[in-house]
């Protein structure tokens, strides 16, 4: 496979951003949670089992979703004799393109996963110093292969290059060179997402507490719980707030900095309905609940030390604010109240950014809105399932 010289040129406008990277950009601070279990137990055992901690990995047995033994592992295309097949050669992973028509194949090795596998996992591979995403990925959902995202069915491709933007809201830090023009990555990583991409570089506060374990004071260390409202909210915004538009080198932004001195978000002239999925700060910050409150961020619902999987304990952080006497529908809805919040103000809604491309048709993920607000078809659809278990 060769590379084109638009895709060259894309990794370079789309990595690149303001220019080669800063200093502190390219030399990372190589992250080691295992400094922070130390001290840090209890909080530590619960955050190695949230979805960002594994959003990306080294592909291994225990990383990979999706199965490669015989007669799970193929992936069929429209195309007549086209299609992939998920191999084990000893003990690495491999997508094979082929083309039985033309007697040939192509084949390159999974090296980095993407995705805790929670909804799903795409797969990444080396060619010279540059990260290209593998054409198949794997849907948890239902249990299949699928086309990966901006690939089109019935073809062999493996050219879809991976820019620095993408890493940034999939690992912690990712060492960038620039050869000749071109971004490149050094293979001096940490993946995933951890302590230090919300608390900073750790290493003077491990270093002080070390030699001095009765000082509790938390010295040499970001505490995000301290932040204002915007600097909490722009830590997260940094991948939860869409593509943007950057105005300084990937992997530079630390913790409690203004993030549109990195990163300005899409603006409302640009995007006028924010998508489900990447952009939930945006949808967030249209909310009336955020707008009236000024204490209101991220972390008034989420604890990201923790996986959150049930989506009634959210009711209670409803709760916190709004009082259920004079909801409108408090008759119908009943009991339900204390426990349905989220499925009727912030349901399930269709991607647009993320598309399937299948075999027989093209189908969009589903993604809850973090536009806190009136939905009456969700409304409705709570109420039927009143009904249904009423009726049982």
């Amino acid at each position: 496979m060769t590379m084109s010289r638009a895709l060259l040129a894309l990794l370079v406008t789309a990595g690149a951003g303001a220019g080669p990277p800063s200093h502190r950009a390219s030399k990372p601070f190589r992250p080691q949670a295992g400094l922070c279990k130390a001290c840090h137990q209890n909080v530590f055992a619960t955050f190695v089992q949230t979805a960002h901690f594994h959003t990306s990995a080294e592909a291994t047995t225990q990383s990979i979703r999706g199965r490669f033994s015989g007669g799970h592992n193929l992936l069929r295309t429209s195309s007549e004799g086209l299609y992939f097949k998920m191999e084990r050669r000893d003990r690495a992973f491999y997508q094979t393109a082929v083309d039985s028509t033309q007697g040939r194949s192509t084949s390159e090795r999974i090296d980095l996963v993407v995705g805790s596998g929670r909804r799903g996992q795409s797969f990444l591979y080396w060619r010279r110093g540059l990260l290209f995403e593998l054409p198949v990925s794997y849907l948890t959902g239902i249990d299949a292969w699928i086309n990966s995202p901006g690939y089109t069915d019935g073809q062999i491709d493996f050219g879809r290059l991976i820019v620095p933007r993408c890493l940034e809201c999939h690992t912690t830090s990712f060492t960038l060179q620039t050869d000749r023009g071109v971004v490149r990555y050094a293979r001096d990583y940490a993946l995933g997402i951890s302590c230090e991409k919300c608390h900073g570089d750790g290493r003077a506060h491990v270093a002080y507490h070390s030699s001095h374990p009765a000082d509790g004071s938390g010295k040499y260390i970001l505490n995000p719980a301290r932040f204002s409202r915007d600097r909490k909210v722009d830590t997260c915004a940094l991948c939860h707030s869409g593509e943007g538009t950057p105005r300084a080198p990937p992997f530079s932004y630390r913790p409690g900095e203004k993030l549109d001195d990195y990163l300005v978000p899409p603006s409302d002239r640009d995007v006028p309905t924010p998508d489900v999925h990447g952009n939930q700060v945006g949808l967030l910050r249209r909310s009336k609940c955020y707008r009236s409150s000024p204490g209101m961020s991220c972390s008034t619902c989420h604890d990201v030390h923790r996986p959150e999987r049930d989506v009634t304990a959210f009711a209670q952080k409803c709760l916190a604010c709004h009082q259920t006497g004079g909801h409108p529908m408090a008759a119908e809805i009943g009991g339900r109240m204390l426990t349905d919040c989220i499925d009727c103000h912030m349901p399930n809604r269709k991607s647009k950014a993320i598309q399937i491309n299948a075999p027989t048709r093209q189908f969009a993920l589903y993604f809850r809105s973090h536009a806190i607000g009136i939905y009456p078809e969700a409304a409705a659809a709570v109420l039927q399932r009143s009904d249904q278990r009423r009726n049982r």
